[in-house]
């Protein structure tokens, strides 16, 4: 998924191409994987030409906001708060300033008209 979101799309051979050697398994390993990923909804498979070309369905911060949200259900709300707060703690400042924006951002969404 990393090569996909980072590329926008690609072939079984771009992916491949794009992976470290020693992780460079045969083109039809590369290809059951993306297919797997396709079944699972993460990708879409586009023919083009004789090539199936593969593009994420999902963003990676959301993938990874539906991931953290997964993690977090079973636990309870002061763990939750307490890991939230752990990550937020590691931020650099910059990183803070953009957090802030998007909290200000979604909150201006959630606010009804």
């Amino acid at each position: 998924m990393r090569i996909i979101w980072r590329r926008d799309r690609g072939t079984v051979e771009d992916v491949r191409q794009a992976l470290p050697t020693p992780y460079r398994g045969a083109y039809t390993t590369v290809q059951t994987i993306l297919n797997r990923l396709a079944d699972r909804g993460l990708l879409k498979r586009e023919k083009t030409g004789k090539a199936f070309v593969y593009s994420a369905k999902i963003s990676e911060a959301d993938y990874l906001a539906g991931s953290l949200n997964r993690t977090l259900a079973g636990a309870s709300e002061a763990a939750r708060r307490a890991a939230l707060a752990t990550l937020v703690g590691k931020l650099d400042p910059s990183e803070m300033d953009e957090i802030r924006s998007l909290a200000a951002e979604i909150g201006r969404k959630r606010k009804p008209d």
